[in-house]
């Protein structure tokens, strides 16, 4: 090889030494976390530059994706709507509680319990008394609707599950001739324990509960006058459409999304 031939080999290592320091320079000068020039989306990175990508986003509160990548976390937005209470004040024998809960609350509830609670008051116009530090009561039907109401009230307490409740409450409404024969019967049917119902109807803590429930009823504004009396939302508001036709009610005053079975 002539010296000619040596001296342009050497040429030309200098100038590609040269231009790869202008290169490694240049890419120096990059701002951190982002792609190189001419990076197109679906090429690949290293994990240091992964790394470096999704420290930048979660500084900034973001995700930055380079595709291929995983699905976009987006963060959802939920509304949460706020269920209907529904408050049934009512008495054990008395015949209009008697087709509310039957042809009016329990359909109402079997349709739209995802979207109210439900809480049964049994008590109307009866009259609490204390005497020598005991307790008794007065109803409108007389002593056996107090005990019906008892029945019912210890059930309340006693049956955690408000649509088994419901359906016990249901069962007992229903023939309420006979409170303990039929109490036993209707708890039984629906798998809870009458031991339990017993105990607090025989017991000081049956006639606890029944005062409060007169608490609660005495409570209402305005006045109860007519049985059952309802509220939701704590509101008697349009107290004839609510006992004609409370599924129609409750769909209308629903704030959330509408209902299949509205």
């Amino acid at each position: 090889m002539d010296m000619g031939g040596g001296r342009l080999i050497r040429f030309m290592i200098v100038v590609l030494v040269v231009v790869l320091i202008w290169k490694v320079w240049d890419y120096s000068d990059l701002p951190a976390g982002e792609p190189p020039p001419n990076f197109k989306v679906g090429q690949a990175v290293s994990a240091a530059a992964k790394a470096s990508l999704q420290e930048k986003g979660e500084a900034e509160g973001k995700v930055q994706l380079l595709a291929p990548a995983p699905t976009k976390n987006e963060e959802l937005e939920v509304t949460v709507y706020p269920f209907l209470h529904v408050e049934v004040y009512y008495e054990a024998l008395c015949p209009d509680s008697r087709y509310f809960i039957m042809k009016q609350l329990t359909p109402a509830y079997e349709n739209l319990h995802e979207i109210m609670k439900v809480a049964l008051i049994p008590y109307g116009k009866a009259r609490t008394i204390e005497k020598d530090g005991k307790l008794s009561f007065e109803c409108q039907h007389g002593p056996l609707e107090c005990k019906a109401n008892m029945v019912h009230a210890c059930v309340t307490n006693v049956v955690k599950d408000e649509g088994k409740q419901l359906a016990i409450i249901h069962c007992m409404i229903d023939k309420n001739d006979v409170p303990m024969k039929v109490g036993q019967k209707c708890v039984e049917k629906h798998g809870e324990n009458w031991d339990d119902v017993k105990s607090c109807v025989v017991s000081e803590k049956g006639s606890s509960i029944m005062k409060h429930m007169g608490d609660m009823t005495n409570s209402l504004e305005p006045r109860v006058s007519f049985i059952p009396t309802i509220t939701v939302d704590r509101s008697q508001h349009d107290q004839k459409h609510i006992l004609q036709d409370l599924h129609k009610v409750l769909c209308k005053r629903y704030k959330g999304p509408k209902l299949p079975s509205c």
